[in-house]
């Protein structure tokens, strides 16, 4: 097995290049697609008691990452992760797997495109090209089926986007770039994928930084080679050229996505979901969201809904909203996960807040983010119900969030600024204020009813 790399501080943590932070090593477990068999989460769990400190947090790429590894606990960690079969070959391959792919892929009746053999498919081809290992660390492909949890509004540099089952909708930098058939998919976008590598400066790390020079070239993108873009629904294989030739100029002429078909299909999924964020509970669609307020659970937690999952015959899913889903499942499991001390109720405010750990567990943190969000949480509910969103970080990074939010706290110094409809790095609206401060600053500005989010606007 090979050799953990250097530890980085301040980097995307992987297994084999763990970050450090103030509660020790952080190392990051990638899932493909997000799935975990309740064996494995309760392994992982059981690995995050023995060798960490017993947090897990929950990713915005649907992985999971460990805290509190000691130094001394790293190798045997990366032995059982092998075991588990769960440790790339390199640091290289395990930072190249930033792929994001529809949470119930392979479950889904109403999903125009079953993605579920795409994403192992995508992955292996990241890997098994070196060229591809020098994508920035941040870099990543987004793999939507549609259906009940489409990925509307998860971002990524590359992304394929169901419209029907025989289409996707090739995006690059969030812009349209065409349809692609489902056969031609994967290489049209490692294509893509190419083209940022030839085109990019050295400062230049996503491709919203590029897609402009993208846009004014005409590149022909390569013939997929027999059986490697993967299967459709009804079983089609990529095979033969591309037709016509494949222009990304030309995509990005005037382009009118259509309407993903998708209620034809439903068999029982009732509706497509319209805020996955704000999912907790069972839903008609035949899953269980389990909700981690700000996307931490404790190994306990982790284990005990294993267990919940292997009664009745579940898997688990991690989704790129912090959360974990319990699917197939056919009976309402509320009980069993809410004695988890995990949020079941979609009406929870905390559903709405993004908070990163904060100090001390970040060493750049200068407030306790998690633990001060959940004290502020009671006040900012009235918020939340006015359709707000808020972002508490602990320091002007805003790891937690990149978008603005209604309410924007950031830490300085023990205290907090605050500014509304901004992002984590704009400047505070007042001075910075104590918790108990900024808990009756919020109260006055709700009893005023002098806040109305943009969303509202």
């Amino acid at each position: 097995m090979s050799e953990p790399s250097n530890q980085v501080k301040g980097w995307c943590p992987g297994a084999l290049r763990p970050m450090r932070s103030g509660d020790g090593l952080i190392v990051r477990v990638r899932l493909t697609g997000g799935e975990l068999a309740p064996e494995r989460a309760a392994a992982l769990a059981e690995a995050a008691r023995r060798f960490g400190n017993g947090l897990i947090d929950l990713t915005s790429r649907a992985n999971l990452q460990m805290r509190g590894v000691r130094d001394e606990t790293l190798q045997p960690l990366l032995d059982r992760l092998a075991e588990l079969g769960l440790l790339d070959a390199s640091a290289a391959a395990e930072q190249i797997r930033n792929v994001i792919a529809s949470p119930l892929a392979g479950l889904d009746p109403s999903a125009p495109v079953d993605v579920q053999p795409l994403i192992r498919a995508l992955e292996l081809r990241l890997i098994g090209n070196d060229r591809f290992h020098s994508l920035p660390a941040k870099f990543g492909f987004l793999l939507d089926g549609g259906g009940v949890l489409s990925l509307d509004g998860v971002e990524a540099d590359i992304a394929l986007r169901a419209e029907d089952d025989a289409h996707f909708r090739l995006e690059a930098g969030g812009e349209a770039l065409g349809r692609v058939r489902v056969e031609e998919a994967l290489e049209a976008a490692l294509s893509v994928a190419e083209r940022f590598l030839a085109l990019r400066q050295p400062d230049e790390r996503r491709m919203r930084d590029v897609v402009g020079r993208l846009r004014d070239e005409r590149v022909h993108l390569p013939s997929p080679r027999s059986g490697e873009g993967g299967p459709t629904k009804s079983g089609r294989m990529g095979c033969g050229p591309l037709e016509p030739p494949f222009p990304v100029g030309a995509l990005l002429a005037d382009h009118t996505p259509s309407v993903v078909a998708s209620q034809r299909h439903l068999p029982h999924f009732v509706e497509k979901a319209n805020a996955p964020l704000r999912f907790a509970g069972p839903h008609a669609a035949g899953f269980f969201t389990a909700a981690a307020p700000f996307g931490r659970l404790d190994a306990h937690q982790l284990e005990g809904l294993a267990g919940v999952a292997a009664r009745h015959g579940a898997t688990l899913r991690l989704t790129p909203w912090r959360s974990i889903l319990l699917a197939p499942l056919a009976v309402d499991v509320t009980p069993e996960v809410s004695s988890l001390g995990l949020v079941v109720d979609p009406g929870d405010p905390r559903l709405a807040i993004a908070a990163c750990p904060g100090s001390p567990s970040c060493l750049s943190g200068e407030a306790p983010a998690q633990a001060d969000a959940a004290r502020l949480a009671p006040v900012l509910a009235g918020f939340v119900e006015r359709g707000a969103s808020v972002h508490v970080s602990g320091c002007a990074k805003g790891c937690a969030r990149r978008a603005p939010a209604s309410i924007t706290l950031v830490g300085q110094g023990g205290r907090y600024g605050i500014a509304f409809d901004a992002d984590s790095k704009a400047p505070s609206e007042t001075e910075p204020m104590s918790l108990g401060e900024l808990t009756a600053f919020l109260a006055k500005r709700l009893a005023e009813k002098s806040f109305k989010s943009s969303e509202q606007r």
